[in-house]
């Protein structure tokens, strides 16, 4: 597998800061701020034409028509320029769960790790919760920020002093969000955990219907349900808890500082003539974007934590961008494969040891082992997913221990469980790739397909996990799969043991005496009939003594 451990999107230090910026463009990002800054000027706009009524109750200097035609035309900029800025927030809002979505699948795809914890319950509900808690949050402070800041240069051109009174007491309650943060960041972490489990356990209950009900367990399978929901809930209860206190706290602490004090400074300035009455009501109008956008960027910020621990498994993949894929391969040229006293231990615990295998170009070998013996393990090392512990692998000469990048050219692959898409059989064949029609029909015919293509054709939809087909149909499909590949050896995975015998045969003959190439069938026990079309039979648990 080849990354390129390269940001996609820029690096540098500003764009990196904030989510929305480093994953959206920064056109789309450069209009989004223009459209809000626009709609934070709205709130200084109401507040000056407050102050020009005020103070035109007092004195007849101004155009009472001439205000209010000047009201209803700013009120009108706003209304059409607010709708631009809700069209450019839901854009960038798409635009960045699309780009954090192709990158997770795209490590889901192509290399995935099962420490990393990028699975389903990622993909669904934690990156959901990435856009709610993260996205949106962003999105909001960036509104807050601009809004609060035209609104300190509007309050200072009036009244300095006014202004920096409001503008301490609106720090205050944020403060209190500020040192709850922590405990919630705390609180989701152990939220994800458990909804990750719960997410688990729900597709544990769905597969395990059947045998649930076979064997009158259903309450059992119920309760173990119950249990985790229980314990998802019970975290998420006690992270909005811990939100929902900061809130009320700030809240109540806010009205006391950031409005009472305020506006107990401001009557004595009016009083002793240092104000106008319309200067006044002008900053206690803006007053509330000192103090709301303060108390809100706090809150949005412990938002935002209980995305965190989502965010730092995203932050382990997020860097890497994987090399455009392949389309049909050119045949790579195989002439001989060995394997020398080949063994594997993991985890402490030896798997099988004493492997020998020689395999010549075109021959087709059977290897036969019990179940439990290691053969999954022995088809991962032969592809490159794992190193061996100890013995020399090595096809035409070149070692191949634990090399992916080479090892998994030189096979295709013929799986025991068919993954087959709920598509159209030309792209479960196909896998989206480009092939001509004429190659198409080549490949069908070599893998026993083309019958169904012809009284169904290559639109034909296979259905959820191919229950439109036989079994026999999608082991053919596999098979059509490998032969495109042009792969210079087939290996097959227990390839016929869900089959009928008769079906099984017919497999066989396939893949053994249809197609001219090299096979691996790794199986667990095949009929007389079977072994006889292979050219090397082993019996890995004996080799392995």
């Amino acid at each position: 597998m080849i990354y390129l451990f390269t940001n996609k999107v820029s690096n540098n230090i500003f764009w990196g800061k904030i989510m929305i910026l480093k994953y959206a463009s920064k056109t789309q990002v450069a209009l989004f701020f223009f459209f809000t800054t626009l709609k934070a000027l709205e709130a200084v706009f109401i507040a000056v034409m407050l102050q020009h009524f005020i103070s035109y109750s007092q004195s007849s200097t101004d155009s009472l028509l001439n205000l209010i035609l000047i009201s209803i035309a700013g009120s009108a900029f706003f209304a059409v320029t607010n709708i631009i800025f809700q069209k450019f927030r839901v854009g960038l809002i798409y635009e960045v769960n699309m780009n954090i979505k192709k990158i997770a699948v795209n490590y889901v795809v192509h290399e995935k790790n099962d420490e990393v914890g990028i699975d389903a319950s990622f993909l669904t509900n934690d990156l959901k919760q990435v856009e709610a808690s993260r996205i949106e949050s962003e999105l909001t402070i960036v509104y807050y920020g601009i809004q609060f800041i035209v609104a300190i240069i509007a309050g200072f051109v009036s009244s300095p002093l006014l202004s920096v009174i409001f503008i301490v007491t609106s720090v205050i309650p944020g403060l209190i969000q500020y040192f709850v943060g922590p405990l919630i960041e705390k609180n989701a972490a152990s939220w994800e955990e458990k909804n990750s489990k719960y997410t688990e356990t729900v597709n544990e209950s769905l597969n395990l219907g059947f045998t649930a009900r076979l064997y009158n367990v259903e309450q059992s399978v119920v309760s173990r349900f119950v249990q985790a929901a229980e314990a998802m809930e019970f975290a998420l209860k006690r992270t909005n808890w811990t939100r929902g206190l900061a809130s009320e706290l700030t809240e109540s602490v806010g009205y006391l500082v950031s409005f009472v004090i305020p506006m107990a400074a401001g009557v004595f300035m009016v009083r002793q003539g240092q104000i106008t009455l319309g200067t006044f009501m002008m900053i206690t109008q803006l007053s509330n974007n000192f103090i709301n956008p303060v108390i809100n960027i706090f809150a949005l910020r412990n938002n935002m934590k209980t995305s965190t621990p989502i965010l730092k498994k995203f932050d382990q993949i997020k860097d890497l961008v994987f090399a455009n894929d392949q389309q049909l391969e050119n045949e790579t040229e195989f002439t001989e494969l060995k394997m020398g006293n080949v063994g594997v231990v993991l985890n402490k615990h030896r798997i099988f040891q004493n492997v020998n295998l020689n395999l010549k170009s075109k021959q087709k070998l059977l290897l036969e082992a019990p179940s439990g013996w290691g053969k999954s393990t022995l088809l991962n090392v032969l592809v490159g997913n794992l190193d061996p512990s100890e013995g020399q692998y090595d096809i035409d000469g070149q070692e191949l221990n634990g090399d992916w990048p080479k090892a998994h050219q030189y096979y295709s692959f013929i799986q025991q469980n068919p993954s087959i898409l709920d598509d159209t059989l030309k792209y479960n064949v196909t896998l989206g790739r480009e092939i001509s029609d004429s190659e198409l029909d080549e490949v069908a015919k070599k893998a026993g397909l083309d019958e169904l293509v012809v009284e169904k054709g290559w639109d034909y939809a296979v259905g959820k996990n191919g229950k439109n087909l036989s079994g026999g149909q999608n082991q053919r499909v596999e098979i059509a799969r490998a032969i495109m590949s042009k792969r210079p050896i087939m290996i097959a995975d227990e390839a016929s043991s869900a089959l009928d015998q008769n079906m099984s045969l017919q497999i066989h003959k396939t893949i053994l005496e249809d197609l001219d190439g090299t096979v691996i069938e790794v199986a667990h026990k095949l009929n007389d009939a079977e072994k006889e079309m292979f050219d090397q039979v082993i019996e890995l648990d004996k080799q392995n003594n």
